[in-house]
């Protein structure tokens, strides 16, 4: 038998999607991308390495969260112009993330990349002492879309799941890493070292990525509950970043 990717026990492996089932079934359709093949494919991306507890009681905790905080917040898409405000419980919400993160990993990603997402797995699981990381939210409103042939307008929504690996190449780029979770409006980015930082290396990073050319978002801070985002911090969707989501190594 192999091991378990979280537990690390060997047992029976089970069938895990990379995303919760929870917040799967809240769409009518959904596109996957297969960076292998380079194409979008109709159905739900799944790995088969979590044996059966970690799947179905301790890693469901979290899908759980998720799907709670989807009912409250993700779900609405967001207009152009609107302000928004979000309540959460920062390691409940940033454990979810990176489970959903170390499965596209798993799946699609270099084995530098999975290996710096193994460090985190203990978090992941078990929560407690917070390894070295940062988590950022971008808000992407929805935009109007006009055709001016036949003067018409509609509205461009964000209304997807999305796990990339963000090709940041700014300063110490080589030394950490940055992903990107996008539940429609909701675009989440996790930064993480490859191996344990000094302060002023994390500072220089962190400062090369806030000035960087695509718009990585707000710090969330771990010692609040919640967070308001002035209508000037958010962006909307637009060809860019349209171009960006599909050209990047998503699941």
């Amino acid at each position: 038998m192999k091991n378990c990717a979280y537990c690390g026990e060997e047992s029976r492996l089970t069938k895990e999607h990379i995303w919760p089932d929870c917040l799967i079934e809240k769409y009518e359709s959904l596109l996957t991308y297969s960076k292998r093949g380079d194409k979008f494919y109709k159905g739900d991306a799944t790995i088969k390495d979590v044996c059966e507890r970690c799947n179905n009681v301790v890693l469901s905790k979290l899908d759980t969260y998720l799907s709670s905080l989807y009912d409250s917040h993700f779900e609405r898409i967001l207009l152009p112009g609107e302000a928004v405000s979000l309540t959460y419980e920062y390691d409940s919400l940033l454990r979810g993330l990176l489970k959903i993160s170390y499965n596209s990993a798993r799946a699609d990603a270099s084995e530098k990349v999975i290996k710096a997402h193994k460090s985190l797995v203990n978090f992941i699981v078990r929560g407690g002492y917070r390894p070295q990381i940062e988590l950022r939210l971008q808000i992407v409103t929805a935009s109007r879309a006009v055709n001016p042939y036949e003067g018409t307008e509609s509205l461009l929504a964000p209304k997807h799941l999305r796990c990339a690996e963000v090709a940041y190449d700014g300063p110490l780029s080589h030394r950490f890493v940055v992903r990107m979770v996008a539940i429609n409006c909701f675009w989440f980015f996790l930064v993480f070292p490859h191996k344990p930082e000094r302060p002023h290396k994390w500072r220089e990073f962190t400062e090369g990525l806030a000035s960087w050319r695509i718009n990585v978002g707000v710090k969330l801070s771990p010692t609040d509950s919640s967070i308001a985002i002035p209508v000037n911090q958010t962006t909307y969707l637009h060809p860019a970043l349209l171009r960006n989501l599909v050209q990047a190594s998503h699941v």
